[in-house]
């Protein structure tokens, strides 16, 4: 069978499909992604070498650029409108097209859209095939209409009546999801995973001088880390008897990167700094999370059964946040100060790990990536 994954070109989008891809290669499919050329290089060699690309469209600054100059609103605090008409208006004006025209010449027999993409649904219409969504977080119903709304105008403008999805695979262990929340298409609970080399490719990580002290891994995923919130957050950890492994994300560039950082005395403190490594990896080294909130971020902690002390920065960040509270696997907080007590809580405090390995035994239960490609490729 010929699959054909579609995705918003962004880490946090491309890299939850990776799992599913690896699986569907794994059992012997042809395997694509659409996306745009300028995340190709980005979502690691193990992938490139084993899907083939189609690449069409902009890359988010572009699209959700043109978004804001259509609408006047401000791409940087966006409103559930403005995300509709930055996924599913602009990205399908700058890139549906273009990729119906490759998808026509490669020929899928199935398609896998990630949540927040409008451009998989379309080719699926266009060829007469089925095709499922696949989220990579807690579910956002208001969202999704949104983006649904404006994707409508860009389906009957190209005459394509779009189906709704065969199905729903869910990453997000049932504590996480809003309990109000109910899917309108059949659910499979896919296992979530953190990102991490294919065949446990060599990954260096740094040393401490005291490795038995715990690990708290500071992360602000790939868009949101600006330099300030990322000193904020570290020098936050000052005065706990631990070592901190605080990623750089994809924007920001350090050369001392990998080695030991200075830090005043008074901290006690081990800081290394390291550039994108996949996070499973560094997953493996951690006790505590602290971070932004990204989707990828809070599910991979949880599928590690790692307890977090969120600080949400923007997009879906406060929504995956509140759920972690929620199931009592985190503390979030709104400010740099309220850091250290909040990671002092979580380390001191057993329940906040037990709901964490709670979390993580009831995501070990659900179906594997190999399964989930079992079941949609019998469509």
């Amino acid at each position: 069978m010929r699959i054909l994954f579609s995705a918003t070109p962004a880490y946090g989008h491309v890299l939850p499909l990776a799992p599913l891809m690896h699986a569907a290669v794994d059992a012997g499919h042809t395997v694509a992604l659409a996306t745009s050329a300028g995340v190709q290089n980005e979502v690691g060699p193990e992938l490139a070498a084993e899907v083939e690309f189609l690449t069409a469209g902009a890359m988010p600054m572009e699209f959700s650029q043109d978004a804001a100059h259509r609408t006047g609103a401000d791409p940087f605090h966006p409103s559930p409108e403005l995300i509709g008409e930055i996924f599913g208006g602009s990205r399908v004006d700058l890139g549906g097209a273009d990729t119906i025209t490759l998808a026509r010449t490669w020929a899928p027999d199935l398609v896998v859209s990630e949540a927040f993409d409008a451009i998989g649904p379309m080719v699926a219409a266009d060829r007469g095939i089925a095709w499922y969504r696949a989220g990579f977080g807690p579910a956002t119903p208001a969202v999704l209409a949104e983006i649904e709304r404006a994707a409508a105008t860009r389906y009957r403008d190209a005459e394509l009546d779009v189906a709704a999805p065969h199905g729903y695979l869910d990453p997000c262990p049932a504590p996480m999801q809003d309990p109000e929340w109910s899917s309108d298409v059949p659910v499979l609970p896919l296992r979530a995973q953190a990102h991490r080399r294919r065949r446990d490719m060599a990954v260096e990580l740094p040393t401490f001088d005291d490795p038995t002290k715990p690990t708290a891994l500071v992360t602000l995923g790939t868009i949101f880390s600006d330099p300030d919130v990322l000193a904020a957050t570290v020098g936050a950890l000052a005065g706990h008897d631990i070592n901190v492994i605080a990623t750089l994300g994809a924007s920001l560039k350090n050369p001392a990167a990998g080695d030991k950082q200075p830090s005043p005395t008074p901290n006690g403190i081990e800081v290394r700094f390291v550039p994108f490594v996949p996070l499973g990896q560094l997953l493996d080294r951690a006790d505590l999370v602290v971070g932004s909130g990204g989707a990828g971020t809070v599910l991979g902690a949880l599928a590690h059964g790692l307890p977090m002390v969120l600080w949400p920065q923007g997009a879906d960040q406060p929504i995956n946040a509140a759920r972690a509270a929620a199931a009592g696997t985190a503390i979030t907080v709104d400010n740099a100060a309220s850091i250290s007590p909040a990671v002092r809580k979580v380390l001191t405090d057993s329940e906040f790990r037990s709901r964490a390995e709670a979390m993580a035994a009831e995501n070990a239960r659900r179906l594997s990536p190999a399964d989930v490609i079992g079941r949609i490729a019998a469509t």
